[in-house]
């Protein structure tokens, strides 16, 4: 299971593929949106992603009290805090092209199938599908339609909640999809992440399956690549204590350094999944390992008993595992006393 895109590899061999989510961190400003690109690039991350939507295409404008929410958020109602935390659409086309410049692979979470054309005009490689939106069906077909690999976080979801977006998707024949284990909350706390639901899903689906990360931290994300993510997407700012919705639970720039080392150490902790010697072992292997080595001095001719040899270290004689390539045989050259004895030394 692998995809590449833009000369970037997302697969269960590669390095977890690191997504830089800017979210609601550009507050509404094209220069502190354009700052966050470089943060990404300096911090050694493979992808930015954006969001795409208005105020007006998630929700509507009403008083009604489920509208209401936390003021945690900066404001106690859902339009007001969409329309603060919307980016301007004329930021897409110099965010993708300099991230496109600084060597991340740029795309967007699509929230309606309105925006799609506006989206596709920036060549827009990945689609990303928000948790929120995995029940939109109409979403998921328009999405499809554009035959791009897509990934489809599942904050929140169950199971059959995966298996019907997944129908929807494979019916309307769409690209690649790339399951995200996900905690809608913000922060998520640690003992609500569950990790193991990403394996499970994986297991389930048979699909490429990574981690959407709210939680603080490193922890979180370095522990999902060791698990298998094959992406790993992280909220960041270049200040938590910035004004705006977001930038209390993001990541700082010290934090995706941390993460993007962490995972890169996990990779090669990883390695292959066949067992053998490795080239920082050799040595050790055959100074600690034991062989054969003559008890007394051995002449040629003479045939080998129990007692003409011992085993020990170092490992450059037969070894101990052989021994009946020892017991009975006869030596075409001398052993000296002290000394291995080798394959070579039998007739």
């Amino acid at each position: 299971m692998a995809l590449t895109v833009e000369g970037k590899t997302i697969g269960r061999d590669a390095r977890s593929f690191l997504i830089a989510e800017v979210s609601a961190n550009h507050d509404r400003d094209l220069d502190q949106a354009l700052a966050l690109v470089d943060i990404a690039a300096d911090a050694g991350w493979d992808a930015l992603k954006l969001q795409t939507y208005s105020a007006d295409t998630l929700t509507m404008r009403s008083d009604h009290p489920s509208m209401t929410i936390d003021k945690v958020w900066g404001t106690t109602n859902l339009y007001d805090l969409y329309q603060t935390a919307g980016m301007p659409m004329e930021f897409h086309e110099p965010l993708f092209a300099k991230a496109r410049a600084r060597g991340l692979l740029p795309f967007t979470s699509v929230y309606d199938p309105m925006d799609l054309d506006f989206i596709e005009s920036l060549d827009c490689p990945i689609y990303k599908i928000a948790s929120f939106e995995m029940t939109f069906d109409d979403l998921l077909i328009a999405v499809a339609g554009t035959k791009k690999p897509i990934i489809l976080s599942t904050g929140m979801a169950t199971m059959d909640e995966i298996a019907h977006a997944l129908e929807v998707l494979d019916t309307a024949n769409s690209g690649e999809v790339i399951l995200l284990h996900c905690c809608s909350s913000y922060p998520a706390p640690l003992d609500q992440i569950n990790l193991n639901a990403m394996v499970a899903i994986g297991d389930t689906f048979g699909r490429m399956t990574g981690f959407s990360d709210h939680t603080i931290g490193s922890i979180g994300p370095i522990t999902a690549a060791a698990m298998g993510a094959v992406a790993i997407e992280k909220h960041y700012t270049n200040d938590p204590n910035r004004k705006g919705p977001d930038h209390r639970f993001s990541a700082t720039p010290e934090i995706m350094r941390d993460i993007a080392n962490g995972v890169r150490d996990v990779h090669a902790l990883q390695g292959s999944a066949v067992k053998q010697t490795t080239d920082a072992e050799v040595t050790n292997k055959k100074t600690g390992r034991r062989s054969a080595f003559a008890q007394i001095d051995l002449a040629a001719g003479h045939r080998i008993t129990p007692a003409d040899y011992r085993f020990i270290r170092p490992g450059v004689g037969i070894p101990p595992t052989d021994r009946a390539a020892l017991d009975g045989r006869v030596l075409k050259q001398n052993v000296p006393m002290g000394h291995p004895i080798t394959y070579g030394d039998l007739e």
